[in-house]
């Protein structure tokens, strides 16, 4: 079955539409990839200050003392993920991905 022959300028603009397309899509997927290593680096850096915190009370001498920066370890290990999660989620919504 032969191709259908179009002219020349509904090519062009065919041709227009095709690459103004890709671009958007390049765009996109760059915005993606650079929001999920964003969010990556953001968790490893509060498991990072979190096992910070976890060690330093390992290193405490005074049981009763030690809590306070295991337990805040915890929190800010945690708490810290779970908000970058939810900021990620937000930003997400704005930019209208879901």
């Amino acid at each position: 079955m032969p191709a259908l022959a179009r002219r020349p300028p509904l090519q062009a603009e065919l041709e227009r539409i095709a690459a103004e397309r890709l671009a958007a899509q390049r765009e996109i997927e760059r915005l993606y990839r650079w929001e999920f290593i964003r969010v990556c680096g953001e968790c490893v850096g509060w498991c990072c200050a979190g096992a910070f915190l976890m060690l330093w009370s390992f290193h405490m001498t005074d049981p009763l003392v030690a809590q306070i920066p295991f337990w805040s370890s915890m929190l800010v290990c945690y708490g810290g993920i779970s908000f970058s999660l939810i900021a990620a989620y937000v930003r997400g919504c704005d930019r209208g991905d879901w």
